[in-house]
């Protein structure tokens, strides 16, 4: 047995765990776990299926972020966790279609066309424009963006988008700005701070703390969609794959598993 299909098989069975110890709080104290709505008692990784497994495995094979986001002192599992929900639902030939015209219309005509979803991650060339003026006042980066409404500046910013590298940068940049917009918040736990962060990243980080906070749990902002894969808040899927996934990315278990590929290599011999 390789260590791949090892992996798969631990993969399997903690999830099986979690939902069987969900279901165990559930019958011990159905009380406790209904008053915790921000804990999806689902599988969701199983509910949304290929889309997820598929995120998990890009970002595994794309080790790049993760090694980008240690140098800039940032936990990797964390960050990835906010634009996860993003990742899953991607889709590279709606990416094509959808983008090119709508790219086209916020080029040339302005800011109302500005609110469309581009890349892996999901970004919007409204979210970019936030993020570059909040850095700028902020002074959080050294790179001069240019904040002028003219297709110049729309253009560049709409090339930025297209490139993974960048949409990393604007990942990093977020983070900066609201590690320093809510500093003043004691987090309970790393959960709930994925989940605020995840949820700000979706519904717009200008937000107040209340408004976020109150959108985390709010029915209005699940997608309405028919489908399993797209039912749930960005927060529940983002603190799934921090909780269940994160682990692939923290830079010791990524060692070992180099080590262990390593030495089944040499086994092989």
């Amino acid at each position: 047995m390789t260590n791949r299909d090892t992996n798969i098989i631990v993969f399997y069975l903690k999830r099986q765990l979690v939902v069987v110890l969900a279901l165990v709080a559930l019958i011990f104290d159905p009380a406790g776990v209904s008053c915790q709505t921000n804990i999806p008692v689902v599988d969701i990784s199983a509910d949304m299926g290929n889309r997820y497994f598929d995120a998990v495995d890009y970002l595994r094979k794309n080790t790049w972020m993760a090694d980008t986001l240690e140098l800039q002192k940032i936990q990797p599992a964390f960050a990835l966790s906010i634009v996860f929900p993003g990742l899953a639902n991607y889709s590279a030939l709606r990416d094509v279609m959808e983008t090119g015209a709508t790219r086209m219309l916020y080029v040339q005509s302005g800011r109302r066309y500005s609110h469309y979803t581009v890349g892996r991650f999901q970004m919007k060339p409204s979210f970019a424009e936030q993020v570059e003026r909040n850095v700028s006042r902020l002074k959080l980066s050294s790179y001069k963006f240019n904040l002028t409404n003219t297709a110049k500046a729309r253009g560049e910013r709409a090339r930025r988008l297209d490139s993974e590298e960048w949409q990393l940068r604007y990942l990093v940049m977020f983070i900066k700005i609201v590690d320093k917009r809510f500093k003043h918040i004691k987090w309970k736990t790393e959960e709930d701070k994925v989940r605020f962060y995840a949820t700000a990243f979706s519904v717009g980080f200008n937000r107040d703390e209340r408004t976020i906070k109150r959108m985390m749990t709010n029915k209005s902002i699940l997608r309405k969609y028919k489908k399993p894969k797209s039912k749930y808040r960005s927060g529940d899927v983002a603190v799934w794959f921090y909780s269940n996934d994160g682990y692939w990315f923290d830079a010791r278990a990524k060692q070992q598993e180099i080590e262990q590929e390593n030495k089944e290599a040499k086994i092989s011999e």
